[in-house]
């Protein structure tokens, strides 16, 4: 018996740094409540980002935000953060890949953006709809759940073993996509948030589905027995999925979670 759903969002339900969800969802949503089945968001996004792009029925849902490292479960809420010490030198090796890369910061409120990053700014804030503000040096934060390093071009393979090889005995590294390269906490991470969910409310891992699109949400749909990947997922997510359905374009995700309900 199916207990809970969970998904991705950027490139599994809608394009990346879209809130135009599909309004198909709100009432998917509504029926799996009606049949006792829990529905949770897990994404790199920040919860005021995903709670935007599901405005109709954000108090009817779970939050795995920051990839997993913000939970908010009604009043059941958890969250991890780096040593500051880390996070600083963290901010440092990724000043030092150059100019073409920027850095964004987190906290569960609120993330921070380097003055000097306009665009990227602008980018977060008005498409993700993020809460955001502008600081003068990342690297002066502390109490940070997330870095993300962002290129407008793509983060290279290249770009990815360099920081995986420096952080990846201290932290969990994965790209999002194809323009984000995520640092969170030691194990930390959207299969650890969902398997704090599962604990919580007595679910296991025959009785949850879970769907996404990018290496971070290998953990994930690890912690699920139906577990789908999109068509347009990458490859190490594909190989490790239950099943590889259609793609974001075509509302694949949507199509599976009807067939789920029909069976339920």
């Amino acid at each position: 018996m199916i207990k809970l759903v969970i998904t991705d969002v950027d490139d599994t339900i809608v394009e990346e740094g879209s809130r135009n969800l599909n309004p198909e969802y709100y009432d998917i949503i509504q029926k799996f409540r009606e049949k006792g089945v829990i529905f949770a968001v897990a994404s790199g996004r920040q919860k005021p980002s995903i709670k935007k792009t599901f405005f109709q029925v954000k108090d009817d849902i779970i939050y795995l935000a920051d990839n997993g490292t913000d939970i908010a479960a009604g009043e059941f809420v958890a969250s991890m953060k780096f040593e500051d010490e880390d996070y600083h030198q963290l901010i440092r090796d990724a000043k030092a890949l150059g100019e073409d890369y920027e850095i964004m910061a987190c906290r569960p409120d609120c993330a921070f953006i380097g003055k000097d990053s306009p665009k990227f700014y602008e980018r977060m804030t008005k498409s993700y709809g993020y809460c955001a503000k502008q600081v003068e040096d990342v690297e002066a934060l502390t109490d940070i759940c997330k870095v993300s390093v962002y290129n407008r071009k793509g983060i290279s393979s290249v770009i990815e073993e360099k920081m995986q090889k420096l952080w990846s005995d201290e932290m969990d590294v994965c790209m999002a996509g194809d323009l984000y390269l995520d640092f969170m906490p030691k194990d930390a991470n959207k299969g650890k948030g969902l398997s704090i969910l599962q604990e919580h409310y007595g679910i296991t891992p025959e009785e949850t589905v879970a769907f996404g699109n990018a290496d971070n949400d290998i953990p994930m749909l690890k912690r699920a027995k139906y577990s789908y990947a999109v068509a347009n997922a990458s490859e190490r997510l594909k190989e490790i999925a239950r099943e590889t359905i259609g793609s974001m374009t075509e509302d694949a995700v949507l199509k599976k979670m009807k067939v789920i309900l029909e069976n339920l």
